[in-house]
Parts: C-alpha cells; sequence; structure tokens
C-alpha cells in the first residue's frame, strides 16, 4: 500500500512538473536591425570584394553609411563550379549570419541573392535585385518567414 502512494505522489509531482513547464513563456524575438532603414541600396563591387575573403578572415562590410557589418567569415565555399556561397558571423549584430552566393550564368553574367538575419531575431535583410540591375536590400520580419516550431 505504501509503494501505492509513493507512485502517486510521484504521478503528481511529474504531472504538476510538466504543467509548469508547458506554461513557460519564451522571450520575444528583439528586432537586430530596428535603427536601420527598410531598404538599404549597395554596389555590386561590395557584393564582389566580399566574395573574395578568406576563411576565418575578419573583415568589415560596408554595405552604406549607415550600415557596416563587422565579422569573420566563417565560410567560403564553391559549391559547384557556377556558384559560390560565403558566410560572415558579426557579433556586432547578435551574431547575425550574412550569407552570400553568387551564380556565374550561362550568358557569364553573374547574379547575387543572399540574406542578413538573427536565427533568434525578428527582423533581417534579403538581397534583391532592381529592374536596373542594382541590388538592395530589403528588409523582412522573421516571423512572416519562419515556422513556429516547438521541438527540441
Amino acid at each position: 500500500m505504501l509503494s501505492v502512494k509513493r507512485s502517486m505522489l510521484l504521478l503528481m509531482l511529474c504531472l504538476s512538473v510538466a504543467a509548469v513547464h508547458a506554461q513557460e513563456k519564451k522571450a520575444a524575438p528583439v528586432a537586430v536591425f530596428n535603427h536601420l532603414s527598410q531598404s538599404i541600396q549597395l554596389s555590386e563591387a561590395t557584393l564582389s570584394a566580399a566574395m573574395q575573403m578568406s576563411r576565418g578572415q575578419e573583415l568589415t562590410v560596408a554595405f552604406s553609411q549607415e550600415f557596416n557589418f563587422p565579422g569573420r567569415m566563417i565560410s567560403n565555399e564553391n559549391v559547384f563550379e557556377n556558384l559560390q556561397t560565403v558566410i560572415i558571423k558579426s557579433s556586432a549584430y547578435n551574431n547575425a549570419l550574412f550569407q552570400l552566393s553568387k551564380q556565374v550564368n550561362r550568358d557569364n553574367s553573374i547574379t547575387y541573392v543572399g540574406r542578413i538575419f538573427n536565427p533568434g531575431g525578428a527582423d533581417g535583410y534579403e538581397l534583391k535585385r532592381a529592374m536596373d540591375g542594382s541590388y538592395y536590400f530589403q528588409k523582412f520580419q522573421t516571423a512572416s518567414i519562419l515556422q513556429d516550431c516547438d521541438l527540441q
């Protein structure tokens, strides 16, 4: 009889802990780039220079007068013969990542795609190309892109 009481007490304790854990509220994501513009123009030369850096190198990518991205090149790989991807991690923006890919097209023209985001942040930037061929960053909200997932 004593073991049944102990088992029931242990079961009630486990259920209480599970209920308390289920009610924990996670911190809301912080807007890392809230002090910057919605759209930032940048030159293709800036993107090209970023592709030339070596893995492990400390660098600062100057996107515009208002937006410098200091960080360390954590990856620079030629994925295919016509596709190169770099990843720069910046402690200045709460460990935000700048991922940039350069594709050499069949006609030898070059196209860049990329994003700046913080996995725990509420905002980021996507690299876009205007109709005139120039590049710019467009701010996005990560909640509209990333799906909620509570699996751990």
